[in-house]
């Protein structure tokens, strides 16, 4: 994956639909209690694909698994983590995207705007292709998704990929 410094991302203050001023920015190891803390009371658990894990000791180590290869922002309501976005590295300039949403900063448009921000932040990066997996009954995700320029590559179970292309060589233009 390509080296990122953090300055291609600034802290972003987001507001949503019911009013709340939030702060997105990059994850930093100072966030990862923070962090096992929003997962410790997400709901529900293992919504997708296993995720998150259900107790605190897995989601340590899932974090911790996690955070040495990806690039993360985070959403923070004062202190409090509220929304964790990740991209996670397949190959040199393609990415796996990841986004969890506490349940209490739903239908907000925080998924929207996260979603946004990362996508923008990849691209800044030179990445040319997102990835991502959902439940095929998740249909705000897939709906989102959608918006965002995505469409199904496959579908196994319950459950589909899509992928994303991203303007190639937009790496100056995004930064």
């Amino acid at each position: 994956m390509t080296s990122v410094p953090q300055a291609l991302f600034k802290p972003t203050e987001v507001r949503t639909r019911k009013g709340r001023t939030l702060t997105v920015r990059v994850y930093s190891s100072e966030d990862f209690g923070a962090l096992v803390e929003m997962y410790s009371n997400f709901e529900p658990k293992r919504v997708a694909q296993g995720l998150p894990p259900p107790d605190v000791p897995r989601i340590t180590r899932w974090l911790d698994h996690i955070h040495h290869s990806s690039h993360a922002l985070l959403a923070f309501d004062g202190k409090k983590i509220v929304a964790h976005t990740l991209l996670c590295p397949i190959r040199q300039e393609e990415v796996e995207f990841t986004i969890f949403v506490l349940q209490d900063y739903r239908e907000e448009g925080l998924g929207t705007v996260l979603s946004e921000l990362i996508l923008a932040w990849a691209l800044g990066m030179g990445l040319t292709k997102v990835f991502l997996t959902t439940e095929l009954s998740n249909y705000r995700a897939i709906g989102l998704f959608r918006k965002l320029g995505f469409h199904t590559t496959s579908r196994d179970g319950d459950e589909c990929e899509m992928r994303l292309d991203l303007p190639a060589g937009s790496k100056a233009q995004a930064a």
